[in-house]
């Protein structure tokens, strides 16, 4: 999605609600990582019951990583410094089991899974790397969102998900990355969701263009690359689903450039 920061326009403050939506769903899988790697960390810990400096600080950021995805899970509006705070927990996380447990192996002792404590400490420092890169952005699009029209955004996508498509006009599905999608067509915008529901995007009529490329072998499901701004998802689409498209479009596009 394309828009300014500060915004501009009241559709691009819908953008900015659009992505932080789907930076909020985001942080949802980021709470269960947390809680996955933290369980995972006071499981071992207490398996392996030793009892060095290391293990209480090992355990201690285990607990933390469990509460701290429990309290983003529940929480309606992280704050951003969260993504710090658990960048900073998996990274310390990391480098314990790297070069913490390198120490401790120079040191005489000798870990019952050290090699595959050493992968999942690698892991924790990637997953790190990637929390902390997503501060800023989210940082940005927290300062800069409008409440009233997250609320706004929030009612024109209602039940959309759930609902089925069947004879409803307002509504297409398709595939991209082998995953469902829909949108939603309303008269200024389609409502896009993309990867299961977790990504929202909002596109204007002028912003996107639909081209049926070729059919599917022994399917009704058509090839169909459409494109919003200047990103490209090819999809896999029944023919209903891109008439859909198609008038929608109308008279903004020329009925030509879409082929059944």
């Amino acid at each position: 999605m394309r828009f300014q920061i500060p915004p501009q326009s009241h559709m691009e403050r819908l953008k900015i609600s659009a992505m932080y939506l789907s930076t909020q769903r985001g942080l949802n899988r980021s709470a269960w990582g947390s809680i996955g790697w933290g369980a995972f960390t006071l499981a071992l810990g207490l398996f392996l019951k030793t009892h060095t400096v290391f293990d209480y600080i090992w355990l201690a950021i285990g607990l933390f990583l469990v509460l701290e995805g429990l309290w983003i899970m529940r929480s309606v509006a992280a704050d951003p410094r969260v993504l710090l705070v658990e960048s900073f927990a998996l990274a310390l996380l990391g480098m314990l089991n790297t070069v913490g447990l390198y120490f401790e192996i120079k040191s005489g002792l000798r870990p019952i899974v050290g090699l595959q404590i050493i992968l999942a400490g690698v892991l924790q420092l990637i997953s790190a790397y990637a929390t902390f890169r997503s501060y800023a952005a989210y940082k940005r699009i927290y300062e800069y969102l409008d409440r009233a029209c997250l609320h706004e955004l929030e009612m024109k996508i209602g039940d959309m998900w759930k609902r089925k498509v069947g004879l409803d006009q307002d509504l297409a599905d398709f595939k991209y990355d082998n995953k469902k999608c829909k949108a939603k067509f309303l008269p200024d915008m389609a409502i896009v969701l993309l990867q299961e529901g977790r990504q929202v995007i909002l596109a204007e009529k002028a912003e996107v263009s639909i081209e049926s490329t070729r059919g599917i072998m022994l399917s009704k499901m058509l090839k169909v690359e459409l494109r919003i701004d200047d990103e490209k998802f090819k999809t896999d689409m029944k023919p209903e689903s891109l008439e859909r498209w198609r008038t929608w479009l109308q008279p903004n596009q020329n009925p030509d450039q879409v082929s059944l």
